[in-house]
């Protein structure tokens, strides 16, 4: 077949492009639209995240004492588990709390300021329930608590946050101290609407049911201390090693009880030489006779001593302090 097109075909071809038809138009390139970044101004993020993940590792060591303790104290396993580790302002924080609730307010010491926990109500009934003697059960309350009712719930409150201190103190050097216990949420205004906060929200599993634990943690109370989640904080002035850690260790390890032996000398055998040994022979010990003996810890010669006696026991008395000790 001829590749040269014939009048007609020509004619043709002219008349299909005056339709608007029959010739490919050229492919045109499209663009890909602006990548535009949506900011949620909901979700401020004042911490980085290598922080988020100490605060989270900080408070994982809390879950673990609580639920040995918990589970000790009431009779029954109870876990406590981190699920989730947020950033909100306080008003968003506020409504993801579940509902109902009891809420503790709490003070650090000696910052001065407030954090905030809300405790799910089921999980605060079955806690009531364990701790006057009575078994889990699924069946979910709802009404006020009574004021019997409010002081057990003190008496739960003050244990989980004596735990949560010692985390705090270890991290920031806070402490907390339990103001108030509140039920409604616009009783607990701690902070303004807008204020970044952190949101640690614990799992707590019993036998047959699961709740919720929210610690609610604006920023302004811990901007002062925020620094130690990165470890960029002051160690404070260098201290003396050989006074106050030498003590502190002297003190510490004082009480503990050790063998002290004197040795006149020593000498390696082999199994047939020890059995060969008669009555009437003589070891040499490798040292002079002049030189004395040691006071040993173990195998760590403390001392040089002239042997002797005190009454009618045997006794050493030291003349020499080696200078590995020194």
């Amino acid at each position: 077949m001829s590749d040269v097109l014939s009048p007609e075909q020509i004619a043709e071809l002219v008349a299909a492009a005056k339709e608007g038809g029959g010739v490919d138009k050229p492919v045109e390139r499209t663009r890909r639209p602006r990548r535009v970044r949506e900011l949620d101004f909901t979700r401020p993020v004042k911490l980085a995240p290598d922080q988020a993940r100490r605060l989270e590792r900080a408070h994982e060591t809390f879950c673990r004492t609580a639920s040995t303790r918990l589970s000790a104290e009431l009779r029954s396993p109870i876990e406590f588990e981190i699920i989730n580790v947020d950033q909100l302002t306080w008003s968003a924080a506020l409504a993801d709390v579940p509902q109902p609730s009891i809420f503790g307010v709490l003070a650090t010491k000696p910052a001065e300021t407030a954090v905030l926990v809300g405790v799910e109500l089921p999980l605060v009934f079955r806690l009531i329930e364990r701790l006057i003697g009575g078994g889990e059960t699924e069946t979910t309350i709802e009404r006020n608590l009574t004021d019997i009712e409010i002081a057990l719930t003190r008496r739960t409150f003050v244990a989980l946050i004596e735990l949560l201190s010692g985390v705090w103190d270890e991290l920031f050097g806070l402490r907390f101290e339990l103001l108030d216990l509140e039920s409604q949420v616009a009783n607990v205004e701690i902070a303004p609407t807008s204020e970044p906060t952190v949101v640690i929200t614990i799992e707590v599993r019993g036998e047959r049911a699961s709740s919720t634990i929210s610690l609610l943690i604006p920023y302004r109370s811990i901007a002062s201390v925020s620094d130690r989640l990165s470890g960029q904080f002051d160690m404070g002035e260098p201290v003396d090693a050989d006074e106050t850690i030498g003590d502190a260790v002297r003190t510490s390890v004082g009480a503990i009880d050790i063998e002290v032996r004197a040795e006149v000398g020593a000498v390696e055998l082999t199994i047939g030489e020890v059995l060969a040994l008669t009555p009437g022979d003589v070891l040499k010990l490798g040292s002079p006779a002049s030189g004395g003996v040691f006071l040993c810890a173990g195998d760590v010669r403390l001392h040089r001593a002239r042997p002797g006696r005190s009454g009618t026991r045997r006794a050493v008395e030291i003349v020499e302090q080696l200078e590995s000790l020194a």
